[in-house]
């Protein structure tokens, strides 16, 4: 499925990216071949063309690099959440609960970017036999996968709530955010998918 990044100022849009340093040739060709493996080319290259001094070649730095920020853009939504949550929606107890199941979805399965990264560190380093290297790489698949499905499972509580909910200002930001996170967790699963041994 196509995934777009958002570039709006809105709270939950990101944060602009530094502004890249100059680049070798060599550096600057290799990202679009590694971003080639996503659904998402364009987003993934501006995602990551201010770090692409950073890769040396090596498409597991690429992933490490998409899933640090996707897992910084989860954090600080799980924290724009419980803001959101303290407020309450405005649309009634169904919409404030599912508000609840999200912030607590999007805040325990961030608890895991740390060890996502853990893992992909060990594929960018390439440590252990053939079979360690395919285990790390399932985990760090895993984990993320989960991630993903998270975020989408909230857009979906938010849409079975009722139509007051998800038309609802908190109800929109919400799903936005969702959707928004999800594209960067699905670059840096993608990105995770393609690393080979």
């Amino acid at each position: 499925r196509a995934v777009a990044v958002a570039t709006s100022r809105s709270p939950m849009a990101p944060a602009p990216a530094p502004a890249p340093a100059p680049s070798s040739p060599a550096a600057t060709s290799f990202l679009p071949a590694s971003c080639a493996a996503t659904n998402a080319l364009d987003a993934c290259y501006n995602l990551l063309l201010p770090y692409v001094d950073t890769f040396h070649g090596n498409l597991a730095r690429v992933a490490r690099a998409a899933a640090a920020i996707a897992g910084a853009r989860q954090r600080d939504f799980a924290g724009e959440l419980g803001r959101l949550k303290l407020r309450g929606t405005g649309a009634g107890k169904v919409a404030d609960m599912t508000l609840a199941d999200c912030f607590n979805e999007v805040s325990t399965s961030n608890l895991f970017a740390n060890e996502t990264l853990g893992h992909i560190d060990n594929l960018v380093g390439r440590l252990g036999s053939r079979e360690d290297f395919d285990s790390q790489r399932v985990l760090a698949q895993e984990l993320l996968y989960s991630t993903e499905s998270g975020l989408m499972q909230c857009v979906d509580w938010f849409h079975g709530a009722g139509e007051a909910d998800v038309s609802s200002p908190v109800g929109k930001e919400v799903i936005d955010g969702c959707t928004t996170v999800s594209a960067y967790v699905d670059i840096a699963l993608m990105l995770v998918n393609a690393i080979k041994f």
